[in-house]
């Protein structure tokens, strides 16, 4: 795509690598690693309650917010950086 997205990805997957690593869960060792087509909930196991605090560790790193209504279709890391691209751009 283009830099500014790749950015946002990147660090997308550093957030997500942190959280894992700061909650205690093994999965990130299990999985290895954090790749644009890592889903969330398929490849960590991460319940809803660990995906909205996830969430909002993005928004705060971003300084965003992010209406539940966009996250509908976006499981990934790939397809989350997509969100945030779109919400920096307005």
């Amino acid at each position: 795509m283009n830099t500014r997205f790749d950015e946002i990805e990147n660090r997308i997957k550093d957030l997500l690598a942190s959280y894992l690593e700061s909650s205690g869960l093994p999965e990130l060792e299990q999985h290895g690693a954090i790749s644009g087509n890592t889903n969330l909930v398929s490849d960590f196991t991460l319940d809803s309650f660990q995906v909205m605090e996830f969430l909002m560790e993005m928004e705060e790193s971003f300084d965003i917010m992010i209406d539940m209504n966009n996250l509908s279709n976006a499981h990934t890391v790939n397809e989350l950086a997509k969100v945030v691209d779109a919400l920096l751009e307005k």
